[in-house]
């Protein structure tokens, strides 16, 4: 096959978006580019990802699970004590093999523009793996149109491009100019050599920003609130076959309000939050769109293979709404920087806007929780695969798919040879192509861990073990071929299962090296003390002059007394 004959891939990653939120899969939300993608390819309904974003980005590049290439967790929920050990190290070996430079020694350009976020900020950058042109964002996330942090973590969110520290331009937004640069980077390319381009949006991860126009698109849409759009969105991933007859919502969080129990400007803010994370998402779609007409016009489209997915589950933070000191605190460091949660305020530049859980588990249903969670919710996303060499499918493909199963897929679709036992994922492409309705067998397992949340697939039961606060830390067995909701524990009705996919699950954690945690902590209260143990760091130097000042103050004024 001659070189300029190879399709081009681009490859989408969205963030935090949930199972159900494109308007393909059920949602309420407009994705008329992402829904003509699905129209014309191949979509998934039983595709897992990790429950953290570092993890699953680094498995998509890799293609191998998150602890065989050191990154264990999100560097923000990561005890510093497990830096010590290989798989938390948060750090690439320089000889990591990514999706851009196995392309690129088949002779592809390779682009990267959006999110990066892999380890430690800094030390894994894509122009270090591959990447000929990079503009990227190398933190968990930030604001959407300058250079502020969304939590107290970091004094700054870092931007590289070409592996140089930038700036951003004053009129910045993340959708918008995140596809202008990728638009530049395959303008500029050389037009006889296929590319890879690989854009992950920083929609729609918090703080929720986007122009007012998106979010007024809404008024109305979700002002029946979370407990009846939960039900409504049940329905309907029934009746598109996401899911199985009969299936039930998992009970909510004991936590969780009740909507009818809120007051009405509550309800009117919350409402509105819905809406600016669906006028996020429709952003994200429209400036999409934009690169795809690009691609069209230029004759490149046709000979384009589009991935499109989400890292994890849905967002379930209250960020501005915590009680108690460290509710206090954040507000604080919230006014210091100029952001607020005030209505006026959401989606705008300074508007640090969130769903909540009780929204969070309906942008994941049918599913149980949200992103951070071993559960359906926190793992279970949309994937869309389309365009050259990709079959028309027109019903949801029911196989079981994995986040490290994108790699081995782009390199079987374009015919480039790979060692399957250097990596931890398979091609879907015999899934694809409808050779066969599976990849891994009924009797074939996969585990997933970050943080102590963990879950083992085999066929279609699974094991998983949720840390507090949303779990109870202790291993559950279900069944999802008639329980995808989670809703019924089987583990006492089926003891000898269970032991079995527990005795794989420590298979796993062993051949991982996976360090188990402390059941008393989770990823939230590591989050907390990692931002306390920063801020201690960067505040100890001047209360320490101030002391020294008291202390001398207090000893002149006491030699002046005698």
């Amino acid at each position: 096959m001659a070189a300029q004959q190879k399709p081009n891939v681009l490859v989408v990653l969205l963030d935090d978006v949930g199972f159900m939120d494109f308007g393909s899969y059920g949602g309420d939300t407009a994705t008329p580019n992402i829904d003509k993608l699905a129209q014309q390819g191949a979509k998934f309904s039983r595709f897992y990802t990790s429950p953290q974003c570092a993890p699953s980005r680094a498995m998509l590049m890799t293609g191998k699970d998150n602890h065989q290439v050191g990154i264990g967790s999100i560097i923000e929920s990561l005890d510093p004590k497990l830096r010590q050990y290989p798989a938390y190290s948060m750090i690439w070996e320089d000889d990591t093999k990514t999706m851009a430079s196995r392309l690129k020694e088949s002779g592809y350009q390779t682009f990267v523009s959006g999110k990066w976020g892999i380890g430690e900020s800094g030390a894994n950058l894509p122009s270090k793996f591959g990447f000929d042109r990079s503009f990227v964002l190398d933190a968990t996330g930030a604001s959407n149109y300058d250079h502020r942090p969304y939590i107290p973590i970091s004094t700054t969110a870092k931007w590289f491009e070409d592996g140089e520290p930038t700036t951003l331009p004053d009129d910045f937004y993340s959708s918008r100019n995140l596809v202008d640069k990728l638009i530049g980077y395959i303008d500029d390319a050389e037009s006889e050599q296929p590319f890879f381009a690989y854009l992950p949006f920083m929609a729609i991860h918090m703080p929720l920003q986007v122009p007012k126009e998106y979010i007024d698109k809404y008024n109305g849409v979700f002002d029946q609130g979370w407990d009846v759009v939960a039900k409504q969105r049940l329905e309907k991933a029934i009746e598109l076959e996401l899911v199985p007859g009969g299936t039930k919502l998992a009970k909510s969080l004991k936590t969780n309000r009740k909507w009818d129990q809120l007051t009405e400007a509550e309800k009117v803010y919350w409402a509105r939050a819905m809406q600016v994370n669906a006028g996020m998402l429709e952003a994200a779609d429209f400036h999409l769109g934009r690169l795809l007409s690009q691609l069209e016009a230029k004759g490149k489209l046709e000979n384009t293979i589009v991935i499109v997915t989400s890292d994890n589950g849905p967002e379930g933070s209250t960020v501005g709404f915590d009680k108690g000191l460290q509710g206090i605190a954040f507000s604080a460091w919230m006014s210091m920087h100029d952001w607020s949660t005030e209505y006026e305020d959401m989606g705008g530049r300074n508007g640090l806007t969130t769903i909540g859980p009780e929204w969070a588990s309906v942008s994941s249903g049918p599913f149980r929780l949200f992103k951070f969670n071993s559960s359906e919710g926190g793992q279970r996303v949309p994937l869309i695969i389309s365009g050259s060499g990709i079959i028309n499918q027109t019903d949801f493909l029911q196989g079981r798919a994995h986040m490290v199963d994108i790699l081995p897929t782009v390199l079987d679709v374009l015919d480039i040879p790979f060692d399957q036992d250097e990596l931890y994922g398979r091609s879907l492409m015999p899934l694809i192509n409808e050779q066969s309705q599976e990849v891994y067998g009924t009797d074939e397992s996969y585990a997933i861990e970050v943080g102590g949340n963990a879950s083992l697939y085999r066929g279609a039961w699974k094991i998983s073990r949720v840390n507090p606060p949303s779990g109870d830390g202790q291993w559950h067995l279900f069944n999802l071929a008639v329980d995808a909701g989670e809703a019924n524990v089987l583990e006492d009705e089926y003891p000898v299962l269970f032991q079995e996919l527990l005795n794989e699950y420590l298979a796993y954690s062993t051949e991982m090296e996976i360090i188990q945690p402390d059941l008393d902590s989770n990823d939230r209260d590591q989050v907390v003390k990692n931002i306390i143990r920063k801020q201690a760091g960067l505040i100890g130097p001047y209360l320490i002059f101030i002391v020294i000042l008291i202390v001398g103050f207090v000893y002149l004024r006491r030699r002046k007394k005698s």
